[in-house]
């Protein structure tokens, strides 16, 4: 004699959502063996235990479930086997993208463990490897909304939204800081990492740069540069390029 179990048993007996189960029925994964039309419950029997072991165990593989529909109509090895090798794919892909943001996050820890122990307001000379940047030539001002011209970068260039933390920088053109104008910026950078999205517009050449941190916003910004002039002058230093 047959053994039935009513939906909410099932979602018991399996650890599925009753939400699951009435859509597995809806697109006719697993269908109710019976239902009581006079209550419309539905009901399943062991005989259909295995089938569901076989939807879960997909499941956890995070197949469509539109996929194992389609496996189960077929009944073909050569199909399941096509089904696990292109969510393999998938899979590696996911991996791929995790280990991206687990070395953004590396990276963005040893910035703030950087800037934490730095000194602070002197001067330095420092070496700095070439770096890959996105260049948005726009001017700026200290009391602009800063959000506009990272929108336009990102939308312009095709830059992912979720990269920019810690690694945007304003310019100033050469012209402008022999001329000591420091009241604007001439353009915005990005500085790419690898497995960022979006193509490098240019380069920051390596060598080394004299860098000067201080606590303060872009407003602020502008007293600082008048230091870093005088401290090249001082020490016959030739500008040859914006600052960053």
């Amino acid at each position: 004699m047959k053994q039935f179990f009513t939906i909410g048993q099932l979602s018991n007996l399996f650890n599925v959502k009753i939400s699951a189960l009435r859509y597995y029925d809806e697109i006719g994964l697993l269908k109710p063996a019976k239902i009581n039309h006079q209550t419309n419950y539905r009901y399943y029997s062991t005989e259909q235990f295995e089938r569901l072991n076989v939807i879960n165990y997909l499941r956890a593989l995070d197949l469509p479930v539109e996929s194992i529909k389609h496996f189960f109509e077929a009944r073909d090895i050569d199909k399941l086997e096509e089904m696990l090798k292109e969510q393999k794919v998938q899979v590696q892909q996911q991996i791929l993208t995790l280990k991206n943001i687990e070395r953004r996050i590396d990276t963005r820890i040893s910035q703030v463990d950087n800037a934490v122990n730095s000194v602070i307001d002197k001067i330095e000379i420092v070496d700095v490897p070439e770096m890959a940047v996105i260049y948005l030539n726009e001017d700026y001002r200290p009391n602009d909304d800063i959000e506009f011209p990272i929108a336009t970068l990102r939308q312009k260039f095709g830059v992912d939204k979720n990269i920019f933390l810690g690694k945007i920088a304003l310019t100033i053109n050469q012209a402008n800081l022999l001329a000591r104008r420091f009241d604007s910026y001439n353009g915005l950078l990005l500085i790419m990492e690898p497995g960022d999205e979006g193509d490098a517009t240019t380069t920051l050449k390596a060598g080394k740069y004299i860098r000067l941190r201080f606590r303060g916003t872009h407003d602020t910004a502008a007293r600082q540069y008048p230091l870093m002039i005088n401290y090249c002058q001082k020490h016959n230093f030739k500008i040859t390029g914006p600052a960053n």
